[in-house]
This record gives C-alpha cells, structure tokens and sequence, in this order.
C-alpha cells in the first residue's frame, strides 16, 4: 500500500493515540488476511487482519528500522471474544475489536476439497450502538482450478514476518478492550501443505464500507489461501519510548 494511509485505517479507539501518526508509515506490501481459527486457547473463532505495511519504529532496540504493523483486527464469538481481545491487545499490542462473521461455506474438513468459491462478510456487532446490515468488507475468493495445491511456509518467503507495534489506549465503555503503555514486537510464522492460489473479487468501494470501521482500499485480484495451517505468534518483546 502507498502511502496517504486511507481514512479509517485504525479504528477511533486507537487512532488518538500519538503513536498511531500517519507520518510514520513507509509503504510496503500490505495485506488483508481472514482467517477461521479451530484450535486455539481461546477456543474457535474468526479474524479479520489489515496490515497496510511498514511503519517507522521511533525507538527502542528496533529505532530507526521500518517494521509491519497490524492497524485493524476484529474477531467474533462473543463467548471467547473477552479472552480473545483482551488477551491480544495485553500481549501483543492488537488492536482487536468485536464484529460478526459470515462464511458462505461451512467449515472444511482436513480431507475436504475447497468449495468452488466462498464469500466472506463482516458487520459491526449485533449489539453496536447503531444497528446496520451494511457490511464493512466482503470478498469473494474463488480457487484455481488449474493450479494444484503446494506446501508453503512463511519461512520460504522473502520478505519479513516481524511485526512492531505501539502501545494501545483503553476503553472507557469495553473491560475487554485493555490498554498497554509499552511497545511490543513479536514474530508470526505459519504454514501448510495445502497451500492454494486464488482470485479475489473485493465490494469494497461499492458502497460496502460501513464508515469508521475499515478503511476503504482496493486488495490485488490475487492471493492465496492455506489450508489446515498452522501459526504461531511468538512471544513478544516490549520496551518503552
């Protein structure tokens, strides 16, 4: 992504912090990732990941290096969403947020081929303040058919899976959404032996973006999606500025 940053890059929440200064983003390859979570310590949930791309790090052991950041995240499931967030934003500085899901295929099965396609939707919660059936993403990825699946790990790829990110405030009206006064860096690796390219067809730009809850950007028609993957985030390291 290129720099300006989009409106709506973070959410109001954490977008007063000084830390979140649109100065000290340098571009970069950025992502969107969603990702449907089996087997975690906070139980099954879903994960909506923006990551626009690098950002000045102002101090601390990593001053001076450009670094990812994660901007926006949100998961689901009300019943783990207390531990999913506050456990998130405490340790690692994510600034996770509540939404609902909506996958248009169940989950698969590790011997399942993919559907011919799955379209995925995301709303702001069901108790919002301001009820809305407008979505702030929805994507549609479609499997290749003449492309077999392939094993692929982070490890392989060339550029870096480190992330920075700046200390979170708190809220006033949300107990689950913890405030940190620390930077914190952490490493994230994943990978699976069922890798498969697919093409993604993104609303976003049509009327689609719910304002205030995701940046309006317009994703690469192709990406790629892991089956029966398996990630890890790494214990973090925190200084202060």
């Amino acid at each position: 992504m290129r720099g300006p940053l989009p409106v709506d890059i973070y959410d109001p929440l954490e977008s007063t912090h000084p830390a979140c200064s649109a100065r000290e983003f340098k571009g970069g390859i950025g992502m969107v990732m969603v990702v449907r979570y089996f087997d975690t310590p906070v139980g099954e949930y879903d994960e909506l990941v923006v990551i626009p791309g690098n950002f000045a790090v102002p101090g601390g052991p990593e001053k001076g290096q450009e670094k990812l950041r994660v901007t926006r995240i949100y998961v689901n499931q009300r019943e783990t969403t207390y531990n999913a967030l506050s456990k998130g934003r405490r340790n690692w500085n994510i600034p996770k947020h509540l939404a609902r899901f909506e996958f248009s295929s169940p989950p698969l099965s590790k011997t399942a081929s993919p559907p011919k396609a799955i379209t995925v939707t995301v709303w702001p919660p069901a108790d919002y303040k301001v009820r809305t059936e407008i979505p702030f993403f929805k994507a549609t990825f479609t499997p290749m058919s003449w492309t077999p699946s392939f094993p692929l790990s982070t490890s392989y790829l060339p550029i870096s899976s480190h992330f920075v990110q700046p200390p979170l405030p708190s809220s006033d009206d949300d107990p689950a959404l913890t405030g940190t006064e620390t930077w914190k860096s952490y490493d994230v690796s994943s990978w699976s032996n069922r890798a498969k390219m697919v093409w993604v067809r993104s609303e976003q730009g049509r009327d689609v973006v719910a304002r205030g809850w995701c940046p309006k950007f317009t994703p690469w028609s192709l990406g790629v999606v892991l089956l029966d993957a398996e990630m890890v985030v790494g214990e973090a390291r925190e200084w202060t500025v």
